[in-house]
């Protein structure tokens, strides 16, 4: 058994003196660092949320364009054509918008 600057194997170790090293000061230090992560990593979820909803909206806007034109056309074909359109833009636009919001979480982090 050693005492002092070795091991067992008469390697030569470290020591830390406990005087130097404050544990409370760096617990304090690290719990500054994650609170300021965690509130940056908020701030961009939520304008992604933002962004995500804004541009679910808008596709359905998008979509009540033709599809509000469609019942005020007097040709029944013309019409069912337009209903599918708009159904086909706020459809589309609203999954390709929660793709894109999936896709970022992921390169995020979020889940």
């Amino acid at each position: 058994m050693s005492h002092g600057m070795g091991d067992e194997r008469g390697r030569r170790t470290a020591r830390v003196k406990p005087s130097t090293f404050d544990r409370k000061a760096e617990y304090e230090r690290i719990g500054r660092e994650r609170e300021e992560a965690s509130r940056e990593a908020d701030g961009i979820y939520l304008r992604d949320l933002l962004r995500t909803c804004g541009l679910c909206i808008l596709s359905a806007l998008l979509g009540l364009v033709p599809g509000a034109w469609a019942f005020h056309v007097t040709d029944p074909q013309l019409g069912r054509a337009l209903l599918a359109c708009g159904t086909m833009v706020t459809v589309g636009g609203i999954a390709l918008t929660i793709h894109g919001a999936y896709r970022r979480g992921e390169e995020r982090g979020d889940w």
